[in-house]
């Protein structure tokens, strides 16, 4: 069982596997792993049944599930969202999945846009902090490159009274 204590750095973050773009198809390094990655991105039940299967049993039952929100605010699902809502839940976990708010659109970051931690922090919004104000949180990510979205959502989350986060990327692009 993971415990959750606040990460120090970038080198905290935990994710459990490389993701290699598809790319339409050009990149030979794609691989299951990705496949499965794509799957959950694209909400289809072979992603989620497999990342529920491997993060399900990590973490403890009193905790509150949040995610990174999507780089545009007018998309309020994603696979990521539906899964962090799954593992909530089915278990007594409280679902945290909307309380991180994109508030201005930017870039998406697949495709060039600006990576760094400030441009999240005056972006994203904490909703309904009451859902994590005092307890530890489980803060997922589909896939991170720099970590700098995972970094400022656990800031956020922390100054919203969080009394640890745990970012959690299922993926790490190289």
């Amino acid at each position: 069982m993971v415990f959750l204590t606040p990460p120090a750095t970038s080198s905290d973050i935990v994710s459990l596997g490389i993701y290699h773009p598809y790319r339409g198809g050009s990149n030979p390094d794609f691989d299951r792993f990705s496949s499965l990655i794509l799957s959950l991105k694209n909400q289809k039940d072979e992603g989620f049944a497999y990342f529920y299967k491997q993060l399900a049993p990590l973490f403890r039952e009193d905790i509150a599930v949040a995610v990174v929100p999507s780089h545009d605010p007018a998309k309020s699902t994603s696979g990521i969202r539906s899964l962090a809502k799954l593992l909530a839940h089915d278990s007594s976990r409280v679902d945290a999945s909307a309380c991180l708010q994109r508030v201005i659109k930017i870039d998406k970051l697949a495709t060039g846009g600006d990576r760094s931690v400030q441009k999240h922090l005056d972006s994203i919004r904490v909703a309904q902090p009451e859902l994590i104000r005092g307890r530890a949180v489980l803060l997922l990510d589909d896939v991170t490159t720099t970590h700098n979205s995972l970094l400022a959502c656990r800031t956020l989350l922390l100054n919203a009274g969080a009394t640890s986060v745990q970012a959690y990327a299922l993926a790490q692009t190289q």
